[in-house]
């Protein structure tokens, strides 16, 4: 299988603008807007559930990417938008006792440094979350600006998933157990902003502007 180091310096000096989509409550606000379609003229990256967010079954898959660290995805029934979607899908290394089901997929290394180190050195991607590996993704790529959306650390009214917010019968379901209760979810958090303040010193090194475009971060 393919690294996803082919994809390095792939927008370097081009000026390109990134959006990530996590899959945290305020996506839903941006989601329900009409002008939230007017970032997929730019790069864009979901990360796990975010895909829900997109319309990818058609089009040119070129600057649209997925990303995960967590090969859970695959039993939830959003697993099957992954599979149809026209997108670069990339996933962690831990994925490849998945390797029939990932055949196109590309995969990246954790990096072997701890949470808040990122040597820029290493040919890898922070691990300690899929939106910390997705950060360092577009940085790697050279891209001039990254705006993230969805990056939410708290719940509002009950849900912790902006595809909450949908009916019923249009949300995603668990086909087997695959996420832990929020209150398990929110001891890792600590971690994730260790990872992200490495992050931000990584893109000031490379130039890069992140904006965190989330309010409930």
């Amino acid at each position: 299988m393919e690294s996803y180091e082919k994809l390095i310096d792939k927008y370097k000096g081009q000026d390109k603008s990134a959006f990530i989509l996590g899959a945290g409550t305020s996506l839903y606000a941006a989601w329900s807007t009409f002008r939230f379609s007017e970032i997929f003229d730019h790069v864009v990256v979901a990360v796990n559930s975010g895909i829900v967010a997109t319309n990818w079954e058609e089009g040119d898959p070129e600057d649209r990417y997925w990303i995960s660290n967590d090969a859970l995805c695959m039993r939830w029934t959003w697993w099957d938008k992954v599979k149809k979607s026209k997108a670069t899908k990339i996933v962690r290394n831990s994925w490849l006792k998945h390797e029939d089901k990932i055949k196109d997929f590309l995969i990246f290394n954790p990096r072997p440094t701890s949470e808040d180190v990122v040597n820029p050195e290493d040919k890898s991607l922070c691990y300690c979350c899929s939106v910390s590996s997705a950060i360092d993704l577009m940085i790697q790529c050279g891209c001039s600006k990254i705006f993230i959306l969805g990056l939410d650390h708290q719940m509002i009214q009950g849900k912790h998933h902006f595809w909450q917010f949908l009916s019923k019968d249009k949300q995603p379901r668990q086909l087997e157990p695959a996420q832990g209760p929020w209150e398990q979810q929110k001891k890792v958090f600590p971690i994730h902003l260790k990872s992200y303040k490495a992050l931000r010193e990584f893109a000031i090194s490379r130039s890069t502007g992140i904006y965190n475009c989330s309010p409930l971060s």
